[in-house]
């Protein structure tokens, strides 16, 4: 037998880890909503639009058609239009293939030009 006046037991221990897994979600419990209407940004209409800066001029600029064909494949895919790709295969299952949610994804590309000063100007 132990000297020691505290003993560690499975039920302490259990009791232990409970309250203090309560005590660390209480702060979230009670201030999950409390600043979403300040700092969301949800898409007013219809769309959502996604920016793509890829070089499309310079010394790059085969890399980029290859990048933007592959971004144009991505919005095609999560607007469901095509046979959906890889959609079906990603868990969880978030999206279902009608856009970002429920709205129509459109894009916009910039041209990097393969230079930072440009890509800065077109971000």
């Amino acid at each position: 037998m132990s000297s020691s006046k505290f003993t560690m037991n499975r039920r302490t221990l259990l009791k232990t880890g409970a309250s203090g897994a309560a005590v660390l979600a209480t702060p979230t419990i009670f201030t999950s909503q409390a600043w979403a209407a300040d700092y969301c940004n949800m898409p007013k209409g219809g769309n959502v639009v996604f920016g793509f800066n890829v070089p499309q001029t310079g010394a790059y600029a085969d890399e980029g058609a290859d990048e933007l064909r592959a971004y144009k494949l991505a919005v095609q895919h999560i607007n469901g239009e095509g046979d959906g790709g890889m959609l079906k295969t990603i868990k969880p299952l978030a999206l279902k293939g009608n856009g970002v949610n429920g709205k129509k994804v459109t894009f916009v590309t910039g041209d990097t030009q393969t230079k930072s000063d440009a890509a800065r100007a077109s971000a």
